[in-house]
């Protein structure tokens, strides 16, 4: 049997899981923009901008990471059934 906290951590995998997913969107904008700005030799190439987008989509990424660990652990919390003990 599941507790309150455990079941309501259950009911949050799937917020998790949709934050996660959105961070990632926007850390492909990021990487997108830094791969664009870190280009050499061109007349827009800008590698300050570029250092910052991708720094920005790394700490997304590590986000999104996190997001899905914390997702994963609730939802496993929740499966494992209590051992049946008799004493």
């Amino acid at each position: 049997m599941a507790t309150p906290e455990q079941q309501w951590a259950s009911r949050q995998a799937p917020a998790l899981r949709q934050m996660a997913y959105e961070a990632e969107q926007k850390a492909e904008a990021h990487q997108m923009t830094a791969d664009v700005y870190g280009r050499r030799g061109r007349d827009y190439s800008d590698p300050k901008k570029a250092s910052q987008a991708q720094r920005e989509a790394d700490r997304l990424q590590e986000r999104a990471r996190g997001l899905r660990t914390t997702a994963a652990r609730a939802e496993a919390e929740v499966a494992l059934p209590k051992k049946r003990r008799w004493f």
